[in-house]
């Protein structure tokens, strides 16, 4: 998002105020995702959940390119958040069942510490 905020702006002529709550949303978004991902995955499976949140992010994602207005935007934005909370809820749990006890803990911690790697990496 960090690259496409200037084009974002001058294109869709949208406001300091507006940039932020737009970038911030998607962690608020997410948290409804991550709610029901537990009871999705549990009605239809681990690995069809992690595909389930990967369609809501992709149509997030196809919202968000064809957006031709803030409110547009934002909705790509809200259903992107969605996918993104079921993705970040449901991964580690699919990696601690289908991976050997040997490197189970090495494995499912990699989402935490990428997430850490890309803050640092955006932010450093």
């Amino acid at each position: 998002m960090s690259g496409a905020i200037i084009y974002i702006k001058r294109d869709l002529k949208i406001s300091d105020v507006q940039i932020e709550i737009l970038v911030g949303t998607i962690n608020i978004y997410s948290l409804l995702g991550s709610a029901v991902a537990g009871r999705t995955s549990d009605w239809i499976g681990r690995r069809y959940t992690i595909v389930f949140a990967s369609a809501i992010f992709f149509a997030g994602a196809i919202l968000m390119g064809f957006a031709t207005n803030y409110a547009f935007l934002m909705v790509g934005r809200f259903v992107a958040g969605i996918g993104v909370g079921y993705a970040l809820m449901i991964a580690p749990v699919y990696a601690a069942e289908v991976a050997p006890a040997s490197c189970r803990g090495f494995l499912t911690s990699f989402p935490e510490v990428f997430i850490n790697f890309g803050t640092y990496f955006v932010l450093g």
